[in-house]
């Protein structure tokens, strides 16, 4: 879904018994862009990407809550301080009573997202990138290293086994 309403875009996170809200909102429209602006819980409403509310500043931004056990919120757009599509996958882990967040930088966004004890995997469709044409990209997070992650390229989905995997539909 783009984000065209005025409206936050509100996404239960976490088990389905006891959900976290996130909420995305935008302001500043300037020409076909706006700034956007993450609010976790009851936090203060802060830049989506971070940094100056300038860097968050995006169009054609795509925003999707997505169902599992567990729930997931999706971002996906050209950011101004970027200058190429970025986005990330936020999820809200109930053992250690946080967020994680997911980040990317791809022409196209992450179709799958796997869940696993010991680390997270955002898969992407094959095409890309030229030497993704028919193979999938895998970002590999292992649980508590934060944003550092390892790509690999493989032929076939990743096993499911030890993973609970969520299909991100945009």
């Amino acid at each position: 879904m783009a984000y065209a309403s005025g409206k936050d875009y509100a996404c239960d996170l976490g088990d389905m018994g006891r959900p976290r809200v996130v909420r995305v909102t935008k302001a500043g429209k300037l020409a076909d862009t706006y700034v956007y602006y993450l609010r976790q819980g009851d936090g203060a409403a802060l830049p989506l990407l971070g940094g100056e509310a300038e860097d968050s500043r995006g169009s054609g931004v795509q925003i999707e809550c997505v169902d599992g056990k567990h729930r997931a919120l999706a971002v996906f757009g050209e950011f101004m301080s970027a200058g190429y599509p970025q986005g990330w996958v936020m999820v809200y882990d109930p053992a250690k009573r946080s967020f994680e967040r997911f980040g990317f930088a791809e022409r196209a966004p992450p179709g799958w997202l796997y869940l696993g004890i010991q680390e997270r995997l955002l898969v992407f469709a094959p095409g890309g990138r030229l030497e993704t044409e028919r193979r999938y990209l895998v970002y590999r997070f292992v649980v508590g290293a934060d944003q550092d992650s390892t790509e690999a390229i493989i032929d076939a989905l990743p096993e499911t086994e030890g993973y609970e995997v969520i299909k991100i539909d945009w």
